[in-house]
């Protein structure tokens, strides 16, 4: 019977792992997250694994193990000193739920009234009261406290203040 297991790979071969045990008849489940950072002065797309180094398959523990336990790429898969710990249905369907062609996407949100930092343009560094999400291309509303004056920015721009 076969049930969901998490296997630990080795750092950046999530893909390929994924890929050579799709070839040899294995479910698998490697979620992508997408979100817009801003990095090196520039706010750009990023996809990378929701969960690095970690890759949930279907399988069957007492006859495919071995099998998957030694493919190229694989250090382990996790469970105690019984074997393997299978991992509930539910949150293979909860994470599958979330994703739209094999991503999730994120977008910081923040609370009407929460404190921010703006992180990049003209008021780099200065501190704003976040007041809310506008329609279309991420754009947020927030009032910025040095001046008292309301600003529509770009909401990856706003990180929230500690």
């Amino acid at each position: 019977m076969r049930s969901w297991f998490l296997v630990y790979t080795k750092p950046k071969h999530e893909e390929m792992v994924s890929g050579r045990l799709g070839d040899a008849g294995f479910q698998t489940l490697n979620a992508k997250i997408s979100e817009r950072k801003f990095s090196r002065g520039r706010i750009s797309e990023v996809t990378s694994p929701l969960f690095p180094c970690y890759l949930f398959v279907s399988f069957d523990k007492h006859r495919d193990y071995h099998l998957i336990r030694y493919t190229r790429g694989i250090k382990r898969v996790l469970g105690n000193d019984s074997g393997p710990a299978e991992v509930d249905e539910g949150i293979i369907e909860s994470i599958t739920a979330r994703m739209e062609n094999g991503v999730i996407s994120v977008k910081p949100a923040f609370r009407p009234g929460e404190d921010v930092t703006i992180l990049a343009g003209p008021f780099e560094g200065f501190s704003a009261v976040f007041e809310k999400e506008l329609n279309g291309m991420e754009r947020v509303s927030v009032l910025l406290k040095a001046m008292n004056i309301r600003m529509i920015v770009d909401g990856s721009l706003l990180q929230r203040s500690f």
